[in-house]
């Protein structure tokens, strides 16, 4: 049988649970997945429309990058160091992504987004719809899927509930034409969290995902528990209709709020930032099965830690994210990755804490476990995807 691709004696990195690294080895792609890993001398009778010179290459599993924001590809730099800005980050960016943008806008920054994504490795990402997500019309939403799928990097459109304060008013622009301001209620946001995973989630051939993905898991200043209570059940109702993951993001004291009062962390639940949380919350995390993504190059870092070693040693599943390219920043998780073992290592005072092994780990199988796709990607091994990326070395 001839295959669609071989690539033919290289180093692979096999992200396997064993954790192999495989020498002068040959990897077998068929129909879009892994058929074949074996030594280069028993595939070289193997032929394929495409044969790849792996030497002097390293093979390792597409690079994951598990929360970001989409729409930042075209804000980065606005707003740096307060420049510029009338109230805050979230402030300034709501009113550009709710009120100032169009279709166009959207479909142009997904393309800029996958080229910078795939310049750097990345071949999977998480993509909330803004800073928070904008919810009242999925034509931002299908132009952002759009742009993606011409890039062909497999991305995760996340939907849901933003920040309070409610209602949110929102506006269409048409060329030069402004329409009318929209006003849309935070109990809107569950139906059009529903449609959006009804829609989109596992479309344009599985490079397509969509999860209910509520700015914030925990207490959150204009929402009553009341409403919280609600917001957290339409989520999970979601994610249990549509047997998807949920995410979000996590601060200093949610994971507690949150334990005491819904029914929502879990093994289908991973949350961004998790900065400054105390050690009953890393009890809690650890307990419930709860992932954490960090950004170690983000603002929320800046403000307050978030204790990745620690988390580690308690066995909380962790990965490290980029949180998408504004303001001042970039979509090279690799880059991310050097800058969270020397954030952790200055804290500890200890050049040996974190490995580069976990480190990578953590941009690739652990960042699928923690999306919920570790069955398909973050290794390349038999009957996964043919989700890899070569590396000169």
């Amino acid at each position: 049988m001839e295959l669609d691709i071989l690539i033919h004696d290289a180093t692979v990195i096999t992200m396997d649970e064993g954790r192999r690294v495989l020498y002068h080895a040959s990897i077998g792609i068929d129909q879009g997945q892994i058929c074949l890993i074996c030594s280069a001398n028993e595939a070289k009778d193997v032929t394929a429309k495409k044969i790849l010179d792996g030497s002097g290459r390293l093979v390792m599993p597409g690079i994951i990058d598990s929360h970001a924001h989409a729409g930042h590809g075209l804000t980065k730099t606005l707003g740096t160091g307060g420049v510029g800005m009338s109230g805050s980050w979230d402030d300034f960016m709501e009113t550009i992504y709710f009120r100032g943008t169009t279709t166009d806008f959207w479909k142009a920054e997904a393309q800029l987004s996958g080229l910078e994504r795939l310049k750097f490795g990345v071949t999977t990402g998480m993509s909330m719809l803004g800073s928070y997500p904008r919810y009242d019309d999925l034509s931002y939403a299908q132009a952002h899927v759009e742009g993606m799928v011409d890039i062909g990097v497999r991305d995760i459109l996340g939907i849901g509930p933003p920040n309070p304060p409610f209602p949110k008013r929102f506006v269409d622009w048409h060329g030069e034409v402004r329409g009318p301001e929209k006003v849309l209620s935070h109990a809107d946001s569950f139906s059009k969290t529903r449609e959006a995973v009804m829609r989109f989630n596992d479309s344009n051939s599985g490079l397509t995902r969509c999860y209910p993905t509520p700015s914030g898991v925990g207490h959150r200043e204009g929402l009553s528990r009341d409403e919280l209570i609600q917001q957290n059940v339409a989520m999970k109702a979601i994610a249990d209709e549509f047997s998807v993951p949920i995410h979000g993001h996590a601060y200093q004291g949610d994971v507690l709020y949150a334990f005491n009062n819904f029914d929502i962390l879990g093994p289908n639940l991973s949350l961004a930032h998790v900065t400054g949380i105390s050690d009953e919350e890393i009890d809690i995390l650890a307990d419930t099965g709860t992932h954490v993504l960090s950004g170690p190059m983000t603002n929320a870092y800046i403000k307050n830690r978030c204790p990745v070693v620690e988390l580690l040693d308690s066995g909380v599943n962790v990965a490290f994210c980029t949180d998408a390219s504004a303001p001042n920043r970039t979509y090279d998780l690799l880059e991310k990755l050097r800058i969270g073992l020397w954030l952790h290592r200055s804290h500890f005072k200890d050049a040996d804490v974190l490995t580069a092994g976990k480190a990578l780990e953590m941009i690739t199988i652990d960042a699928a476990k923690a999306l919920g796709l570790d069955s398909e990607l973050g290794s390349p091994v038999a009957g996964k995807k043919a989700d890899v990326v070569l590396l000169n070395t």
